[in-house]
């Protein structure tokens, strides 16, 4: 029987080493990551225990593996970091919200194309493709935008009856506050959106101020100031606006000053203050809608 130095033993037991580590890697389940990590773990593993470690080896990582099933859990929390490292692969959409808005407005599209999608889509294009809809030679198209105009007006409506009747029952002044912003939120919402008659406006928009004014004596948020701003601009009492405004992008976070950055820049263009316009499109990342986004590269000089 042929003898081994301790040298041969040794080089013998590494070369077996890699050999099993390398087998094993490639019997283990699909479910089991093959990466260079957990293949120096088993090869650490059979090094550290000889002759052993090879028999342990492709007990633990091969058998007992291939008999577990994986299994699945729900998840407690979103996984934010996983998504914002794109592990998560989700379907790129072909037509969003900006999208839809460009395509009625250039008329690329009919309104019987967008009343089968601005169900998921309320914004003022769509509403006035709605109502321009009304006047379709179509039976079925007149009565669905009217379906869908009377929906929105009458989820608008029981949320503002809700609202002044949860208003009389309520004594404390910050959820009183916030009631009056809520109402003044749905009113503005309706002169935003055109849901209303042109004869209508004047009344509605009085309302928005009147519950946005209350709110303010109550209580004072950057959401609370920015609405009084837009409804102040709508008005056009532009002194009043910046003041409102310019307090909310003081006051509000990163997110908030994206916000109110348009409607300041809107009043700084009127009062033909340029740089300013400048410096606030300037300050403004990656906006969304088109027509925001098309006035900070105007203004900016910045290129596609």
């Amino acid at each position: 029987m042929p003898k081994f130095s301790p040298e041969n033993l040794i080089i013998l037991h590494i070369i077996l080493s890699i050999i099993i580590s390398i087998v094993v890697a490639i019997l283990m389940p699909r479910h089991f990551k093959r990466n260079i990590r957990n293949i120096l773990t088993i090869l650490l593993f059979n090094l550290l225990i000889p002759v052993a470690g090879y028999i342990f080896s492709i007990i633990i990582f091969v058998i007992v593996a291939r008999l577990k099933k994986k299994t699945f859990f729900e998840a407690k929390t979103l996984p934010i970091r996983d998504i914002t490292l794109e592990k998560v692969k989700v379907r790129n959409r072909k037509l969003g919200e900006a999208a839809l808005t460009q395509l009625i407005k250039s008329k690329k599209i009919n309104n019987e194309h967008v009343l089968l999608i601005m169900g998921n889509f309320i914004n003022p294009q769509t509403i006035e493709a709605a109502k321009t809809a009304l006047f379709s030679d179509n039976d079925e198209i007149r009565l669905y935008a009217f379906a869908i105009l009377s929906k929105l007006e009458k989820e608008i409506d029981d949320k503002i009856s809700f609202l002044k009747t949860k208003l009389e029952k309520t004594e404390n002044k910050k959820e009183k506050a916030l009631i009056h912003f809520e109402l003044a939120s749905l009113y503005w919402d309706m002169v935003y959106l055109k849901v209303a008659d042109k004869e209508l406006i004047p009344f509605i928009i009085k309302e928005a101020l009147k519950h946005i004014q209350n709110s303010l004596k109550l209580h004072s948020t950057p959401e609370i100031e920015l609405l009084a701003g837009k409804i102040h601009l709508k008005l056009g009492n532009r002194k009043e606006a910046k003041k409102f405004l310019s307090s909310a992008f003081n006051q509000g976070d990163k997110l908030m000053k994206m916000k109110v950055v348009p409607y300041l820049a809107e009043i700084a263009f009127y009062e033909k203050d340029y740089k300013t316009v400048e410096k606030l499109f300037s300050i403004l990342e990656a906006p969304l809608h088109p027509e925001v986004c098309f006035m900070k590269l105007f203004w900016t000089g910045e290129k596609w």
